[in-house]
């Protein structure tokens, strides 16, 4: 399996927002639209701030 946790920044702190996420799509306006591996989904803003496929974690930094 090749799913990863995708967290959340906001200074320097790290939370993480949904675990087994199979997809990462661009969308407008600075957003990315996750999904998971069961068909969950949810869209964030930001920017990627990190991927590390290693540890199959990928981080996005909050605008805020």
């Amino acid at each position: 399996m090749c799913e990863s946790s995708v967290f959340i920044k906001k200074g320097n702190t790290e939370s993480l927002i949904m675990e087994n996420v199979a997809a990462i799509l661009p969308q407008k306006g600075g957003r990315f639209l996750l999904r998971g591996l069961l068909g969950e989904s949810m869209e964030v803003k930001g920017q990627i701030d990190e991927i590390n496929l290693m540890a199959h974690k990928i981080i996005i930094k909050s605008p805020e």
